[in-house]
């Protein structure tokens, strides 16, 4: 049962990947107009902190053995943030041969701004976790 719920967290991980790179190489030009702001900060700005916020939350649910310790858990998030800043350059890459969209390195500072985010919740959930296992010894 639970080598069932890890392959399905995985799928999961893996439907993220596909649905980040759809986002994020797909021509919405003709249909979301994204170059306005909220609240000072560009709209595109924010959709690329949310497009990467639950990347470290889906690796941390389909990769459960990298986190079982807080020694492990500190390199999870390390990993984490690395393999998501990778991801990140990449589809800027990409997006600068495109023609159609464009590489920007503020997108990887809002990817960086929401993985960290998301990394600080886990960070929170976890402690809250052991502690409440410590609670019940």
């Amino acid at each position: 049962m639970r080598d069932r719920r890890h392959s399905i967290l995985k799928a999961i991980f893996i439907l993220y990947i596909i649905g980040l790179c759809f986002c994020c190489f797909w021509n919405f030009r003709s249909s979301i107009d994204l170059s306005t702001e909220w609240w000072g900060i560009p709209k595109d700005k924010i959709v690329h902190f949310f497009l990467f916020f639950p990347f470290p939350i889906v690796f941390y649910l389909a990769f459960p053995k990298l986190r079982n310790s807080p020694r492990r858990y500190l390199k999870f998030s390390i990993l984490a943030l690395a393999a998501g800043l990778l991801l990140g350059t990449a589809t800027e890459v990409i997006q600068g041969w495109s023609g159609y969209r464009s590489c920007d390195p503020a997108d990887l500072i809002a990817d960086f701004c929401g993985m960290v985010t998301a990394i600080l919740l886990l960070q929170t959930y976890e402690a809250f976790i052991r502690k409440k296992r410590r609670g019940k010894e």
